[in-house]
Parts: C-alpha cells; sequence; structure tokens
C-alpha cells in the first residue's frame, strides 16, 4: 500500500457543472473535441481520445480565497466518467510519461514548494515532501500550464 491516496475531482462539482451548464464563477463551460491524448479528465483521471467530447472550465481547487488560491482551465468528459475509486492509492500508469508538477501546500493553503516529476517517478517526489511535517497536502499539475489535476493527502 502506498504512502499517499489521490483524489480526482469530486463527482459534486462535475454533476453541478453539467447540470447547471456553469462553472463555480458562472461562466458557461466550453465544450471541445479532444485532439491527442496529451490532456487528462480530472473526474476520471483517464487521458482524453482524440475525438472524445469534454467541457473545459474554470476551477479553483481552495475552499478559501488566498494568494495562492489561484483558478485556472481543467477539463472533464462531456458524458458521465467515474474513476476507478473515488481515492486512488497509487499513481495512475497512465501519467508517468506526461510532463506533470507537484505542488506542495501547508495546512493554511499556502504554497512551500514545487518540483517536476522527472522520468515517470512520482512516487519519490511525493515521499520526500511528506517526508516534512509542514507539508499538508500536494497538487498534481500540469509541468507545462500549470493546470490542476488532483489532490494528493498522506494515507492515514
Amino acid at each position: 500500500m502506498s504512502s499517499f491516496v489521490m483524489y480526482p475531482l469530486s463527482s459534486k462539482v462535475s454533476d453541478e457543472l453539467k447540470q447547471t451548464m456553469r462553472d463555480q464563477f458562472g461562466n458557461p463551460p466550453k465544450l471541445e473535441v479532444a485532439q491527442s491524448r496529451r490532456s487528462i479528465c480530472r473526474r476520471c483521471l483517464r487521458r482524453f481520445n482524440p475525438g472524445e467530447r469534454r467541457l473545459l472550465f474554470k476551477y479553483r481547487p481552495f475552499q478559501s480565497e488566498g494568494v495562492f488560491a489561484e483558478a485556472g482551465p481543467i477539463y472533464i468528459h462531456e458524458n458521465d466518467c467515474k474513476p476507478d475509486a473515488e481515492v486512488l492509492i497509487s499513481y495512475p500508469d497512465d501519467f508517468r510519461e506526461l510532463p506533470l508538477l507537484l505542488r506542495a501546500y501547508t495546512q493554511n493553503d499556502e504554497q512551500v514548494d514545487s518540483k517536476l516529476i522527472q522520468n515517470g517517478d512520482a512516487e519519490t517526489v511525493i515521499n520526500q515532501f511528506f517526508d516534512d511535517s509542514g507539508v499538508a497536502y500536494l497538487h498534481l499539475r500540469d509541468g507545462e500550464s500549470g493546470c490542476y489535476y488532483g489532490r494528493i493527502e498522506r494515507s492515514t
């Protein structure tokens, strides 16, 4: 068993977006067709296949406003999709070839560090961050654009 867990975008957020066709800021999502396997659905945490329809919308993965509480664009499948589990207990193999970044945050949502994942070895970087007791959680983000993918916490 790994020393961490990963949370995809909640069904509450994706369901609300699809029902209201508005993001948490009141903006309508943009319907797009995936052109490559480069991006990931934040709900099911699977890579899009070319031709799949997806919704692009603005999302802020923080509960409160603050200096580091940035919002940015993320994708989900237009149709219903589900992750393998609501809490993943391992790093998805499908992510290993993508340029991804981990950002470490305190309990007060202050960013303390960030590191690119080299050669798909996410577990080493995750464990290094969690060796620091001041790190409360991590965000997995795109290594080029910085877009949010998911939240990682220590397993309990």
